[in-house]
C-alpha cells in the first residue's frame, strides 16, 4: 500500500496554476524591490498612494499565495510620460507642481538678474506696494509649497534709469 505524503501534495498544488500578472503590471513585492523597501506593506501603501495622484494604473488580480491559497490583490503599472514606478515616485512633486506662467518670477532670480541683493528688491517691491501672486513649487527636497511670484515687468520698471 502506498502511503499519502501531504508534502508533496502541497509543493504540487504551490506549482499549480500560478497565474502571472499581464506583461507590463507589477506587482507589490516588484515595486517594494524597485522602490528598494524593506516590507511588502510599505510598498503597497506608497503604490496606492501614487495610483490615487494618478500616476500609477491599478487594477485587481488574483494570485496563488505560497500556500496555495487563491487571493485577490491589486497590480500596477506606470502611467505616460513614466516608464517605471520609480521614476512615477522620484518625480511626484515636479508632478503636482502649479505650472508658473514665464512672465512671473521669483524676487530672488530677479535679483540675481539685476545683480542686486534680494534685500534691495524687497525693499523696493514694499515701497511700491507691489501684491504677489502664489504658486505651489518645489523647493529642493523638502517638498512643495506656496511660493511668491511678482511680475517681471513690475519689478524690472522699479529699476529702469530715468533718461
Amino acid at each position: 500500500m502506498r502511503r499519502f505524503d501531504p508534502t508533496k501534495l502541497i509543493e504540487a498544488m504551490r506549482h499549480e496554476h500560478v497565474i502571472p500578472p499581464p506583461k507590463g503590471w507589477l506587482t507589490v513585492e516588484q515595486i517594494r524591490q524597485q522602490l528598494q523597501l524593506a516590507h511588502a506593506r510599505n510598498a503597497s501603501s506608497r503604490a496606492c498612494d501614487l495610483a490615487r495622484r494618478g500616476l500609477l494604473e491599478r487594477q485587481p488580480h488574483q494570485f496563488k499565495a505560497g500556500t496555495g491559497q487563491c487571493h485577490r490583490a491589486y497590480i500596477y503599472r506606470p502611467m505616460p510620460p513614466y516608464r517605471s514606478v520609480k521614476e512615477a515616485s522620484e518625480k511626484l512633486s515636479r508632478h503636482e507642481q502649479d505650472i508658473v506662467p514665464k512672465k512671473w518670477a521669483r524676487i530672488v532670480d530677479l535679483a540675481v538678474q539685476l545683480g542686486v541683493s534680494d534685500v534691495a528688491v524687497r525693499g523696493r517691491v514694499a515701497r511700491a506696494g507691489l501684491k504677489p501672486r502664489y504658486f505651489k513649487t518645489c523647493r529642493g527636497v523638502i517638498g512643495l509649497h506656496l511660493n511668491a511670484y511678482y511680475l517681471k515687468a513690475d519689478i524690472l520698471r522699479l529699476y529702469r534709469k530715468a533718461p
